[in-house]
Parts: C-alpha cells; sequence; structure tokens
C-alpha cells in the first residue's frame, strides 16, 4: 500500500495528441489516432489504468451509412466484438445515444466537430477521452471513456491497404479507426516497436495484431501474478517475504512494490466477517475485496501496534481478504517484512456452506454438508468464541440421492494441529492413529435424505480447563458395502477458542 494514500475523488491531467502534450481538464486523459508517429513507447503500452471488473458499456447510435453499405452502428459492434472474442475484456455495445460532453459517468461516441469547444490537432482522426477515479491499490481505475470522431473527413468501412499519405483528406476506414479508439477504452496506450492496431497512425493494420491482444489480457489478468490462496476460518501463521507478489505485480502499475498475500473465500448468505492480524513486527494493512478487486472495507490504522483489525457486513458472493503492508516504514518498531496470525472469524444467521469434495475418489456426487456451531440456540452461528460460551455443534448431510435408502455410516473427524481425532458412537473423540488408520463411525443407520448429527451438545472449553484452541470439523459418509470410499468437503468448519 501506498504510504501516501490517494484521494477516492482523486484525478490525474494529461492530454496527449499528436506529438504535442496539453494540459487540460484535471479530470481527463486524452489518446489521440494521428496520420504520424508520436513519441516512442514499449510493446502493449499501459499505465496500469483499468476497467474495475474488465467490462465497459459504450452507448452508441451513429446515423448514418458508410459507401459500402455498412451502417457506422455496425462497424463499431463488429470492432467491440473482436475486441471481445480475442482477449478478456468484455465490451457491450447499446443503440442509444449519450452526448460525450456530459460529464455522466456514461460512454459513448460521436461524429464531432471539435473537442467540446477545443479544437482537433490537424492530424488527428479520433480522440478518446479517459476519466479515472483513486483506488486504494495500484494507478486509478477508469470511469469514464468517450469517443470522439472527427466529422469533417471522409470515411467508409473497409479491410486492406490504406493509401498513406500526409493529409488527412482521402478515404479514411472508419472500422479500424474506432478498433484502435476501443484498444484506448480498454486502457491501452500507443505501440511503435510491435505491427498492431495500436500503433499511433493510420495503416495498412485493419484487424487486432498478437500485441494487441496480449496487451489486453495482460492488462486484466494481474492477479495470475500472484498466489491466492483459500480462507481458511480461524488461526492462520503466514508471512510477507521475497518473493511474495506485491501491489505493483497484482495491479499492473503504478509505484507500490509493498507486499501483499491473497486469500479468496465465499459467503452463501449474509455474513459478518472479522479478520485481525496480530503481529510483534510487521506492519500490517488488511482490505476487502470483492471478485472483481472493488475494494470494499480496509483498515491500516497506523497507531499503536504493528496489527490490523477488520470487521464488515458481507452480501453472499465471492472475496478477496488481502494482507498488505506499506512500500515505505510507517513506524520504527515496524517492518515491511516478517510474519503474522490471522485470525479470521465469521458469524451469520445460517449455518456454514461447506465446499464437497470426494476425498477418496475422483467420482462426483451430489450432497450438501453444513456445519454449526452456534452459542445461542441457532439464533447466530459462527467460529469465534469465549471459552465461558456454552456451545452446540452439529452438522448435517443432504444425500446423494442415489445413496439414499442404502446402509452406512457417518464419521466426524476433529483436527487440532496435527493430530486427528475421530468421534465413535459413544460420543467420544480417539485418536486416529490408535485405530490403525481404520475408520471409526460416529453413526450407523439407513440414509434419508436429510442426516443430522450432534458433535457436542452445551459444551463449555472452560470447564475442560481450555483457555484457547482451534478446532477443523471434517464430517463424511460410506456405504456400508464399500466402507474405504468416504464422500465429504474439502474445507472443514471451523471453531476458535479465545479470550475474548
Amino acid at each position: 500500500m501506498k504510504t501516501e494514500l490517494i484521494s477516492q475523488s482523486g484525478s490525474r491531467a494529461s492530454c496527449v495528441s499528436g506529438s504535442n502534450v496539453l494540459k487540460i481538464s484535471g479530470r481527463l486523459i486524452f489518446t489521440a489516432l494521428v496520420i504520424f508517429f508520436s513519441s516512442s513507447v514499449f510493446p502493449y503500452e499501459f499505465e496500469g489504468n483499468k476497467w474495475i471488473g474488465g467490462k465497459a458499456t459504450i452507448y452508441a447510435n451513429i446515423p448514418g451509412i458508410s459507401n459500402s453499405g455498412i451502417t457506422w452502428s455496425q462497424a463499431l459492434l463488429s470492432a467491440a466484438l473482436e475486441w471481445n472474442q480475442n482477449t478478456v475484456f468484455n465490451l457491450t455495445v447499446l443503440p442509444i445515444y449519450r452526448d460525450p460532453c456530459v460529464p455522466d459517468g456514461l460512454n459513448s461516441i460521436k461524429f464531432a466537430t471539435d473537442l467540446c469547444g477545443q479544437n482537433f490537432n490537424d492530424a488527428t482522426i479520433a480522440v478518446t477521452t479517459l476519466k479515472y477515479k483513486a483506488q486504494q491499490l495500484g494507478p486509478p481505475a477508469i470511469i469514464e471513456a468517450d469517443i470522439f470522431v472527427r466529422d469533417d473527413l471522409v470515411f467508409d468501412v473497409y479491410d486492406g491497404e490504406l493509401l498513406q499519405t500526409d493529409k488527412p483528406s482521402n478515404t479514411i476506414d472508419f472500422k479500424r479507426t474506432v478498433l484502435h479508439e476501443l484498444g484506448h477504452v480498454i486502457g491501452l496506450g500507443h505501440e511503435e516497436l510491435q505491427t498492431a492496431v495500436m500503433q499511433p497512425k493510420l495503416s495498412d493494420i485493419f484487424s487486432l495484431q498478437p500485441d494487441d491482444i496480449t496487451g489486453a489480457n495482460k492488462l486484466y489478468t494481474g492477479i495470475s501474478n500472484c498466489e491466492v490462496k483459500e480462507l481458511r476460518f480461524g488461526k492462520i501463521s503466514d508471512s510477507l517475504n521475497l518473493p511474495d507478489c506485491s501491489v505493483r505485480d497484482l495491479t499492473l502499475g503504478g509505484l507500490d512494490n509493498s507486499l501483499i498475500d491473497l486469500y479468496r473465500f465465499k459467503t452463501t448468505a449474509p455474513t459478518q466477517v472479522d479478520f485481525a492480524v496480530d503481529s510483534e513486527g510487521l506492519e500490517s494493512v488488511l482490505i476487502i475485496a470483492d471478485s472483481d478487486l472493488n475494494y470494499i472495507a480496509i483498515d491500516s490504522d497506523v497507531s499503536g501496534g504493528c496489527g490490523a483489525s477488520l470487521k464488515t457486513q458481507l452480501d453472499a458472493g465471492e472475496y478477496f481478504l488481502m494482507v498488505n503492508t506499506f512500500d515505505i516504514q510507517v513506524k520504527q518498531q515496524c517492518k515491511l517484512v516478517g510474519g503474522y496470525e490471522l485470525i479470521a472469524s465469521y458469524s451469520g444467521k445460517s449455518p456454514v456452506d461447506l465446499n464437497l469434495h470426494a476425498n477418496s475418489s475422483n467420482t462426483e456426487f451430489n450432497s450438501k454438508f453444513f456445519g454449526s456451531i452456534t452459542a445461542d440456540q441457532g439464533e447466530t452461528y459462527g467460529n469465534l468464541f469465549s471459552s465461558r460460551d456454552s456451545l452446540d455443534i452439529s452438522a448435517s448431510i443432504t444425500i446423494d440421492p442415489s445413496h439414499r435408502g442404502k446402509d452406512g455410516f457417518i464419521a466426524v473427524a476433529a483436527v487440532i494441529g496435527n493430530q486427528v481425532m475421530l468421534l465413535n458412537e459413544n460420543g467420544q473423540f480417539i485418536d486416529f492413529p490408535s485405530a490403525e488408520g481404520s475408520i471409526i463411525p460416529a453413526l450407523w443407520k439407513n440414509f434419508e435424505e436429510v442426516e443430522t448429527i450432534d458433535i457436542a451438545k452445551n459444551l463449555v472449553a472452560e470447564e475442560f480447563n481450555i483457555k484457547e484452541i482451534a478446532v477443523d470439523f471434517f464430517i463424511g459418509y460410506g456405504l456400508k458395502g464399500a466402507p474405504e470410499r468416504i464422500f465429504s468437503h474439502k474445507k472443514p468448519f471451523n471453531l476458535t477458542i479465545t479470550e475474548l
């Protein structure tokens, strides 16, 4: 994380038109397609500015038809489809007119006599204006793009060679023009070193080239540069150290080289999540983002110790938890690398929905597993409790339809560190190695559609002199005819006892 945070209403100001650099609105950057080359840049040039979610909608109702019989709107749609079919970015074109000079947060295109009162450069064919919004991590995001095509030039729609000239008086291909401008909408800059539609001059290139495609895909797949771990609620020990992913690796732009760990998690119902990082030496920042990397909540408290905590309410969905630090040292006692302990907890109105996974077979099956830990008779469910709380722990399984009506058993495992214990039919947990590797059933029965098993009732950890403990529970079942094959889930449901 950059030590100097960018304001959410911040913006950038620069304009490139031909080889001239002009200062204009404090919220815009201009990129122009011209007849001649401008200054040199690198292959698939971009600065990391991009659309959150990798998609944008263009409002385009362009009246008129070319001499070739193709309407301008059809040519624009064809150009958008070419980007969609060859890259991970998605452009939607709606046949509705919106004035690009109106700051309405909508993306639009039109033939224009000027740039909302500012004259075109004589060598300019089309200009794209981009508006930005500052982000917690990385460069500002694109939030609006508008395309202006000069209406005093002669356009048609065609493929193939283009007559080279230093005067914009010959017939110009409209489709390759907007194909180029849509590249700017996506976030690409001009390219001179490689063959590309994104070259800053009009040329014989009329379709996307490998460099264009690679650039767009690179810009929107920064997360592939980082290891994404599956979040397991409870206590997690980890560290931020080189060669861990950096914010610059993740966002593909900016100057923030602070290290970052990413954890993926999912909620299936409205859930309150509570995260805390305890570290004696690592300056910690916690960030929650949705699957599109919209930053939802952040805690970067620079007062007190080196840790951080973050609590927020989330709707059902997929999210990332990010453990980050700063790019320069903020406090003398806190470093930018080192170990940390993450405590991840949740609380909601529904039992936790567990991911499915056949532990002993790759064969798919249609069973559902739910884990429940409650201290208030089912009013709420969670995983973080005090040693004084009275806990009810249970699990339920929606049995695969093909297994219903068959005899089998239910097994429950409790994992504490490296120790594995299985629940027996007397309600006691037995050390797994002492059973010589054989499965210990907690319950034998003829399977119905839904099976429920009580793991513990009115459990108070303090009564067993337990002040702190972390337990991961797994449940599964097997059929009498094939007891070695256990149908279970991948992620455990966690119980963390601590002195709250």
